[in-house]
C-alpha cells in the first residue's frame, strides 16, 4: 500500500479514536520509557504500544492498529535528521507528550544540541491545550519547553520538579530502587533495571501515569513486575554461570559511561567489559575511545576492544602486558577466548552499537552460533533474524523468503484496518 494511502488511514483511525494518544521521545530511555509505561497501563487498561521501531512509518503503523477498544496508545517517535518529529507529531497528535533528555545524538545531522532540542520540541508544541506534557526537570533544555505549550505541563527530576526521585540506589544484584515523591504522595519502587541512571526511566514513567489517574498501588505493582528489553542492559545467565548483560542497541558518547556505574556496583569474582563502537560525538574518536577505555579500566578487571576501532584505546604498555587489555580484530575470536576462559559468575558487560552484532556472544552460550562476518548489513538483532545457526553465506534465500512474507502480512494488515476505516464513514 502507498504511503499516501497508508497517511489517509491512519489520520482517519486518529480522528475517530476515543483513547488516549502518548508521544514519547527522547535522546536516551525512549524505548524502555515506553515499554514501562505501557507496561503500567496495561494493569487497568487496553493499550497498543511501539517502541524499538520509530520513524515515520511506523508512526503510521501505530495508528493504524489502534482498535476501538484501545484506551492508551503508547508510541515511541525518535528521528535521524532534522524535521522528521515534526512531520510526525502532525500525524499522532498526541494527548500527552513525555520527553526524557535532550543531548547530541545523530550528530551528522544536528550538530548542536539546540538543534536536538529544537526538533524534540516538536511533540510538545503538537499537544493540544487540554492535554499533558511530561519533561525532565534536571535536563534545561526539557524543562524549558514548558514554555513552549499551554498543556498542562508536570516535571519530574531528581534536583527538583512535581515529582522528585528519591534514595535512588542500587543493591548488590545491581536492581535499582528510587522513592518517587510528588502528588501528595510518596512512592517506594523496585525495579528488575539495571543501573541508577534508569531512575529516568521510572520516573518519566510512573510520573506519567499517576497524571493519568491510575492509582499508585498498581504503578508499584507494575515496575516491580516489568522486565528490560532484550539488549537494553538485560541481564542473562549463562548455562555456565558467567552473567552477561547486554547493551547492545546503540552507543552514542554521551552516556557511554553510564553502564559502566552499573557494572561497578554489581558483586561479582571478576568483572569484564566489552566494546565496540562509539557513536554521536563531535570531535577527536581517539580521544573518546582512549577516555572510554580508561573509565573501564577502573572498574572493570578486563577490557575488551574489537572491530575496527581497537586501536584508538591507547591502552598503556603494562595494561596490554598483564592482560588487563585485550585487542580482537572480530566477534568470532572474542567469543572464542570468552568461552575458553568462562569464570561461574563472572559478569560480562557488552557494549556497542548494533551494527558488530555483539549479542552473538550471548547467542554463542547457549547455542551453536555460525554466522560471524563483523558486519552482516542486517539493521534487526541477530534473534530478530533468526539464523545466526546457519553459515552467512547460507542466509540469503531464507531472508528473501522471510522477507516476502513480511511484506505479505503487512499489507494485509494495512488493507483490513483501510477496510475498517472506510466502514465507519
Amino acid at each position: 500500500m502507498k504511503l499516501k494511502t497508508r497517511e489517509t488511514c491512519a489520520k482517519i483511525k486518529r480522528k475517530r479514536t476515543s483513547g488516549t494518544i502518548i508521544a514519547v521521545t527522547g535522546s536516551s530511555v525512549k524505548t524502555t520509557t515506553v515499554a514501562l509505561l505501557s507496561h503500567i497501563l496495561a494493569g487497568d487498561a487496553k493499550v497498543s504500544s511501539q517502541f524499538l521501531c520509530n520513524g515515520y512509518s511506523h508512526a503510521i503503523d501505530s495508528l493504524l492498529n489502534l482498535r476501538s477498544d484501545t484506551r492508551y496508545a503508547v508510541i515511541e517517535q525518535g528521528t535521524k535528521e532534522i524535521g522528521q518529529i515534526p512531520r510526525a507529531a502532525k500525524l499522532i497528535k498526541p494527548d500527552v507528550a513525555v520527553i526524557t533528555l535532550v543531548a547530541i545524538e545523530h550528530y551528522r545531522a544536528f550538530r548542536t544540541i539546540e538543534a536536538v532540542a529544537q526538533e524534540k520540541a516538536a511533540l510538545v508544541e503538537a499537544v493540544p491545550d487540554d492535554g499533558l506534557v511530561v519533561l525532565n526537570f534536571d535536563n534545561p533544555h526539557v524543562r524549558a519547553m514548558a514554555d513552549l505549550t499551554r498543556a498542562r505541563s508536570i516535571t519530574f527530576g531528581t534536583m527538583g520538579g512535581d515529582y522528585i526521585a528519591r534514595e535512588v540506589g542500587t543493591g548488590t544484584d545491581g536492581f535499582l530502587f528510587l522513592t518517587l515523591t510528588g502528588g501528595g504522595q510518596s512512592i517506594h519502587l523496585k525495579t528488575q533495571l539495571l543501573g541508577a541512571h534508569n531512575w529516568l526511566t521510572v520516573a518519566a514513567a510512573a510520573t506519567t501515569a499517576l497524571e493519568l489517574g491510575v492509582p499508585s498501588e498498581t504503578v508499584r505493582v507494575r515496575i516491580e513486575s516489568f522486565e528490560p528489553i532484550v539488549e537494553r542492559m538485560s541481564l542473562h545467565v549463562v548455562p555456565d554461570g558467567s552473567r552477561i548483560i547486554l547493551d547492545t542497541v546503540k552507543a552514542p558518547y554521551h552516556s557511554i559511561l553510564l553502564p559502566l556505574e552499573a557494572l561497578k556496583t554489581l558483586a561479582a569474582p571478576k568483572k569484564r567489559f566489552i566494546m565496540e563502537q562509539i557513536s554521536d560525538y563531535a570531535g577527536n574518536a581517539t580521544k573518546k575511545y582512549k577516555d572510554t577505555y580508561a573509565a573501564a579500566a577502573k572498574i572493570a578487571d578486563e577490557v575488551c576492544f574489537v572491530g575496527p576501532w581497537v586501536h584508538k584505546a591507547r591502552a598503556p604498555a603494562a595494561d596490554i602486558e598483564s592482560g588487563k587489555f585485550r585487542a580482537f580484530a572480530n566477534v568470532e575470536a572474542l567469543a572464542a577466548y570468552l568461552r575458553e576462559t568462562a569464570l561461574k559468575d563472572e559478569v560480562i558487560l557488552v557494549k556497542s552499537a548494533g551494527n558488530l552484532h555483539l549479542e552473538r556472544l550471548l547467542l554463542d552460550r547457549i547455542a551453536k552460533v555460525r554466522c560471524w562476518p563483523n558486519e552482516c548489513g542486517h539493521r534487526g538483532s541477530c534473534q530478530q533474524c533468526g539464523l545466526y545457526e546457519r553459515a552467512f553465506h547460507e542466509h540469503n534465500g531464507q531472508r528473501r523468503y522471510r522477507r516476502k512474507l513480511r511484506r505479505s502480512n503487512k499489507i494485509k494488515s494495512w488493507l483490513s484496518a483501510f477496510s475498517q476505516s472506510v466502514g465507519n464513514f
